[in-house]
């Protein structure tokens, strides 16, 4: 039989979010929103907004939002043994077994036989409905992830055993801000080591901005992003996985199950973005949650973590905004590499190992000398050059105007902090790097390899 939960004992902070909850918190969502401040967006432009006033009315919105779901559910402090459900745990399984148990409790207090057969009956049901919940969920789940391997891969191995599938804890040794400094200083000990080995940069910056600026014709520009409208905001909303970050507001299942009454003013958020090319400052802190490498390494060594950045839900929704309109770009213009194989769809891990492997056979077959060169690079994301990517974006990418103006407001005044045992660290400023786990990581980390 398959465990439906994953105990624990510790302090929780849990929000009960009963239906009479929900639709308190639904009918204060109009005049939540109408007290809001607004800025007016007309035909794809807005009047010129400061910085400030687009952080106050996203920073009003949230508030806004998480105050008025604390004044309906509020936030609680529980020792509590921590059951983290299977998501195949539905109501009708939930049902079966609490039947069972009340049979059983029967059964302990009359000592009847016909109690305990009815008991055993109900139980050995509970367990059919529990496997076969658990059966098509996963049947579920492979179906619509067939073209996904690496998720197919972990899944099975998940399911075969093959390695744990319970993801280790951090141990209690370990604090917020000791991983807070660990992935700190590994990023200033290898930038330091890559500025010890760069060339004299007069020479070569003026030559590679020259060349960079001659490679780029103004029919390979994009200006700006064009704001989107209220069908498409719905269904990237919908296609999005419910994940909650520390920093949002309300839970993501909360904000799809009421987006009809909301759908507006948050598109009007993203949109906002859009057409001023600006970042809100709320939608750049990240918290880190530290992932081990591998199930088989030591959870107490800091060295083997890496950093993922977990955003808030909204601040998803508009990268993704980005990247459709970034993406669409690359392939009009066909400025993607042909061999590029790693974060590009329908490309994989086999598109290039045939690639090399057919390379390596067609040399051998003319009785050429092969030599296979790999570069394995250390912590990649995060020591990426900022004033570099945006020079790559500018001047092979062709990105310009308010939209390159867009990317240096994505890029500046980043803050991140670790968040372990439920203790938050200091939060420190990201100088370096793309956040690993946002959307635009993966093709802003391309682009940037562009020209190797």
């Amino acid at each position: 039989m398959m465990d439906h939960a994953v105990f624990g004992r510790q302090f929780h902070y849990s929000r009960f979010l009963s239906d009479n909850a929900v639709n308190k918190f639904k009918k204060m969502i109009p005049s939540l929103f109408a007290s809001m401040p607004s800025i007016n967006i007309v035909e794809g432009s807005c009047l010129n907004p400061t910085p400030y006033q687009i952080d106050h009315v996203v920073d009003s919105a949230v508030t806004s939002l998480r105050e008025t779901l604390d004044s309906v559910a509020p936030l609680k402090k529980k020792l509590v043994n921590q059951r983290r459900l299977a998501p195949w745990y539905n109501l009708h399984v939930r049902t079966l077994k609490q039947a069972s148990r009340r049979l059983e409790r029967k059964w302990r207090s009359t000592n009847l036989e016909e109690i305990f057969l009815a008991w055993k009956n109900s139980l050995l049901t509970y367990k059919k409905a529990l496997r076969k919940a658990g059966t098509a969920y996963f049947s579920s789940l492979i179906e619509e992830n067939k073209n996904n391997p690496r998720f197919l891969f972990s899944t099975v191995a998940r399911l075969t055993k093959s390695h744990s599938s319970v993801e280790p804890s951090v141990p209690l040794a370990l604090s917020s801000d000791e991983f807070m400094s660990f992935f700190t200083n590994k990023i200033t000990t290898i930038r330091d080591k890559i500025q010890q080995m760069l060339p004299i940069p007069a020479i070569n910056e003026s030559f590679t901005t020259v060349a960079l600026e001659s490679s780029v014709g103004p029919q390979l520009c994009l200006d700006c992003f064009s704001p989107i409208d209220l069908s498409e905001f719905t269904s990237v909303v919908a296609s999005s996985k419910s994940s909650t970050c520390l920093l949002d507001p309300i839970p993501t299942r909360l904000l799809k199950g009421t987006l009809p009454l909301m759908n507006s003013s948050l598109l009007d958020l993203v949109n906002l973005s859009l057409v001023s090319g600006y970042v809100p400052q709320a939608f750049k802190t990240a918290v880190i949650k530290p992932l081990l490498k591998k199930p088989s390494l030591d959870p107490g060594v800091l060295a083997n973590y890496r950093p993922i950045s977990n955003l808030p839900f909204i601040s998803k929704i508009l990268e993704k905004a980005v990247a459709k309109q970034l993406s669409d770009h690359l392939h009009r213009n066909e400025l993607f590499e042909d061999f590029q194989s790693g974060f590009r769809a329908h490309h994989s891990t086999e598109t290039a190992l045939l690639k090399v492997t057919n390379d390596l056979l067609l040399a051998s077959d003319n009785g050429l000398v092969l030599i296979l060169v790999l570069l394995d690079l250390s912590a990649a994301f995060d020591t990426i050059d900022h004033n570099i990517l945006l020079q790559r974006l500018e001047h092979v990418i062709g990105i310009r105007g308010t939209a390159l103006k867009w990317f240096q407001s994505y890029l500046s005044d980043r803050f991140q902090f670790v968040h372990v045992h439920d203790e938050p660290s200091t939060r420190t400023k990201v100088s370096y790097g793309v956040p690993q786990g946002s959307v635009l990581g993966l093709i802003l980390f391309t682009l940037y390899m562009l020209p190797l």
